[in-house]
């Protein structure tokens, strides 16, 4: 058969390219992909899915969560949730919420993290980082709207909430109380389900 023969089947039969590899939350349903790429400042970034997770509140189900972190190391599960909150190299949480959540509720509760796993002089020195990031929450969110929160290497803190990116904060101890609201020992949700991807355990 010669290559013009070929053509009706290529048409009828077109070359698709493989769909994105997806991972399911089970509580929420909520899916998201096993690999997210960005670009940022003409700096390309690959990270990997380390795990997913749900937010509840009493018996309600807030949002479904995955983590993401670049070239994430396998290993024991206490040793991958320590490498999760040191700088150096990107991570990203992404929140797919499962139902529709007040502002006000949203603010107080970053608020209560931040404070909780931090230390009285921690909280004190990154409090104007703390307001300013409490700020972008100034919406209610829909249900399945998305939050997206980057850290990059530096202690770059980059928000997106509902698609509307805000403007950087800077600071590796900021970085790092935020995220523990999430992998630190006083989690809001069962943090070893977002290293479930790399945990040898």
């Amino acid at each position: 058969m010669n290559r013009f023969a070929l053509l009706p089947l290529l048409l009828l039969f077109p070359v698709m390219a493989p769909a994105q590899e997806t991972v399911q939350e089970p509580s929420t349903g909520k899916s998201f992909p096993v690999v997210v790429k960005f670009t940022k400042d003409g700096v390309g970034y690959t990270m990997s899915l380390t795990g997913v997770a749900v937010r509840k509140k009493l018996v309600f189900k807030v949002y479904g969560m995955a983590h993401y972190a670049q070239d994430p190391v396998k290993g024991p599960k206490d040793a991958a949730l320590e490498a999760m909150l040191v700088d150096g190299k990107a991570r990203q949480i992404t929140m797919d919420f499962a139902r529709d959540v007040d502002a006000a509720k949203i603010r107080d509760a970053y608020l209560d993290g931040f404070k909780e796993n931090a230390t009285a002089d921690e909280f004190t020195s990154i409090r104007p980082l703390v307001d300013q990031f409490v700020a972008f929450f100034s919406r209610d969110v829909k249900e399945n709207q998305q939050f997206v929160l980057r850290w990059l290497p530096g202690g770059i803190v980059i928000a997106a909430v509902a698609g509307e990116e805000k403007p950087p904060l800077t600071s590796p101890l900021f970085a790092r109380v935020l995220w523990s609201i999430w992998l630190g020992k006083d989690s809001i949700v069962d943090r070893s389900d977002l290293v479930s991807r790399i945990s040898q355990e």
